[in-house]
């Protein structure tokens, strides 16, 4: 077990790692281990009493059919973003006393055991200084289309070590990267904000920019940071005024004739995805067109899969899910703080709409919710996995963290989600305003796993503000089980 008093002010032990079992009887279960977390954090990842199988429900209970012969998407892992801020605060503000606990909490088998991780390439919205940063850098004007000024020097200080320690955690941990922007001089606006949707990578620079692509790989794997996945831009467009892109129109293009011919010409073969924004309802958001015209049905042909935010609820992931079937869905984007969901929820909602990986957005932010760059143009009230004081250099664990662990200490990578009952809703609704309301309907959600050991997972949240009385059956037997409003229980049996 993992226990800290650089914890929260109280230490909670975590149940042992993901292979937790059950009691069995033969080869039946007779009971299910119980984990459980409440929103006050009373209880957080919590171990309960076991969850005796019965021949009948409770009188009373919303049923939920846990049926493991309909199988849908493969899991790779839950986890969040490596930012310039979260790399900063973990490697820079904590000493190496508290730093080897919390990497230990965040990836280590006596915590949540994050497996999958975003990587900025250079600055975002979350930079420490405030000063966005490229790999290639040069004053207004100039420009470097052979690249021999790259560096990733900026990187070496923290961000690099930081991420080495990681893997020092967990060496299985899968990578994923993308930039905000690239240098400033392959765009039109020769800067790295996207105001007016002036920031277009110049076509006259496609090919710069795919060799940054391959020397960034290069790079960062010389340096014991593997890269095991890439997206050519993060969310274009977003017209904001700290790094950010117009690329939508160009992707095809760029991935075809330039990305995937330099990475196979260097060697290199990370999977790529595209897309990496906001949809709904198959339509992509920002240019109103369908996902076909972001990306090409002959682009979506080689790609790995399709990266996905969850800012306009993840209802709509469905739909790409049914316009690409053979095609991986990724939610590489969803910030606590800033939606309806929590986290928790998050990892329910993305897996019931096909997303076989759930990265939320800071791994650890400052009790302000920052660093971040002024200015702060969309994430205010954004919150970490773990939170950092810069003041006394500790950690707290919050309820991020704990939400999140419901799901990755449990549901093994390369579980299969199977079928279950759903109790609720997506929604995405119009307001008099002209704005938007989406999340998830009031009551319990609730997502199920087969993990490679056998054992199955269940895992559900409570929404609402009353208590739910719910019903698991399983091959004719059933667990029965009180969840307190907005609290988190992961159900484990064999």
């Amino acid at each position: 077990m993992f226990l800290g008093a650089c914890m929260t002010g109280e230490a909670h032990a975590l149940p042992s790692s993901r292979s937790a079992s059950a009691g069995r009887i033969g080869a039946r279960a007779a009971s299910a281990a119980v984990i459980q977390t409440t929103a006050d954090l009373s209880d957080a990842l919590t171990p309960m009493p076991p969850l005796p199988f019965t021949s009948s429900p409770a009188q009373g209970a919303a049923l939920i059919t846990v049926n493991d012969s309909v199988r849908y998407q493969t899991i790779t892992g839950f986890g969040a973003a490596m930012t310039d801020t979260s790399a900063w605060l973990l490697y820079h503000e904590l000493s190496p006393s508290e730093r080897t606990p919390a990497m230990s909490a965040l990836f280590g088998e006596g915590g949540i055991n994050i497996d999958f991780v975003r990587i900025p390439m250079g600055a975002s919205d979350f930079t420490v200084t405030g000063v966005p940063y490229s790999y290639d850098d040069l004053p207004a004007g100039r420009s470097d289309p052979t690249l021999a000024r790259f560096s990733v020097a900026h990187d070496e200080s923290y961000i690099i070590p930081a991420l080495r320690e990681m893997l020092i955690t967990d060496p299985q941990i899968r990578t994923i990267a993308n930039p905000w922007s690239p240098p400033p001089w392959m765009k039109a606006n020769d800067a790295f904000d996207d105001l007016g949707y002036f920031g277009i990578v110049l076509p006259t620079y496609y090919p710069s920019l795919a060799e940054y692509f391959v020397k960034f790989i290069d790079a960062y794997g010389a340096r014991g940071v593997p890269i095991d996945a890439i997206t050519p831009m993060n969310e274009p467009p977003s017209e904001a005024p700290s790094p950010s892109t117009n690329f939508v129109s160009a992707e095809s293009s760029f991935i075809l004739g330039d990305l995937e011919p330099s990475l196979a010409a260097a060697g290199l073969h990370p999977a790529i995805y595209g897309l990496d924004d906001i949809v709904y309802g198959g339509w992509y958001e920002g240019i109103g067109s369908d996902v076909d015209d972001a990306l090409s049905p002959h682009a979506v042909e080689g790609l790995a899969g399709i990266a996905l935010h969850c800012y306009r609820g993840m209802g709509g992931f469905t739909a790409v899910h049914d316009e690409y079937p053979s095609k991986e869905l990724i939610l590489d984007e969803c910030s606590p703080g800033i939606t309806p969901y929590a986290t928790a929820e998050v990892a329910i909602d993305a897996t019931d709409n096909w997303a076989s990986a759930v990265a939320l957005w800071n791994l650890a932010l400052d009790r302000s919710g920052g660093p971040v760059a002024p200015p702060n143009h969309s994430c205010h009230g954004c919150t970490g996995i773990i939170t950092v004081s810069e003041r006394t250099h500790t950690f707290t664990l919050n309820r991020n963290y704990y939400e999140l662990g419901q799901a990755s200490r449990y549901i093994q990578p390369g579980a299969v989600h199977i079928a279950a009952t759903r109790l609720v809703r997506d929604f995405l609704l119009g307001t008099a305003a002209g704005g938007y309301r989406y999340g998830v309907s009031a009551g319990l959600d609730d997502a199920a796993f087969e993990n490679p050991d056998g054992s199955k997972v269940l895992l559900a949240y409570d929404n609402s503000s009353t208590p739910v009385l719910f019903a698991v059956a399983w091959h004719h037997e059933y667990l029965s089980y009180r969840l307190a409003a907005r609290a988190t229980v992961t159900l484990v049996w064999h």
